[in-house]
């Protein structure tokens, strides 16, 4: 809103500003400088070719489109209810996957049973060992190696280069 120089030009906001009565800040200046109040009403005239290309709108238009924009609203809450019987039944499936996933307490064993004919005897906790539990044990033993997995094969290079050197 401010000039920079004393009898400089005004700029474009500021004549916008004075076109819609927003500022009384260079009305002098419009009245000596006929280049800024020529600009002025050439921003004034565009503005009235604006207003009269708007075309009207019966209110019988914007009725029936207020009613087409409530109709779609509507639409969208139904189509919302569309979807809730399948969310519940996933719901549903999930519940009942964790459910059978984990069974209750009581249907497992509390106790091992007697030791069926050809099964070891743990000789570290006295009672029997399965061969569920002996694969289980051979596993663990095989995990507990203080040698990775990968050097495995670079021990074969050097077992057979001893069995070569022993011949």
């Amino acid at each position: 809103m401010k000039q920079g120089l004393i009898g400089a030009h005004l700029t474009q906001d500021e004549l916008l500003d004075r076109m819609y009565g927003l500022g009384e800040n260079g009305l002098a200046h419009l009245r000596e400088c006929e280049e800024c109040s020529s600009r002025l009403q050439a921003l004034e005239r565009r503005r009235a070719e604006m207003a009269a290309m708007t075309p009207s709108v019966s209110n019988e238009f914007l009725m029936a489109q207020r009613r087409a924009v409530y109709s779609r609203l509507d639409e969208t809450a139904l189509g919302r209810a569309r979807w809730a019987p399948a969310a519940l039944a996933v719901a549903f499936l999930l519940v009942m996957g964790v459910f059978l996933a984990r069974p209750h307490p009581a249907y497992r064993p509390m106790h091992a049973p007697d030791p069926a004919p050809g099964v070891e005897l743990n000789s570290e906790q006295g009672g029997p060992q399965t061969a569920q539990e002996q694969l289980f044990s051979d596993l663990y033993s095989m995990e507990q190696s203080v040698e990775p997995r990968a050097a495995a094969p670079i021990h074969g290079l050097f077992e057979a280069s001893e069995v070569e050197a022993e011949q």
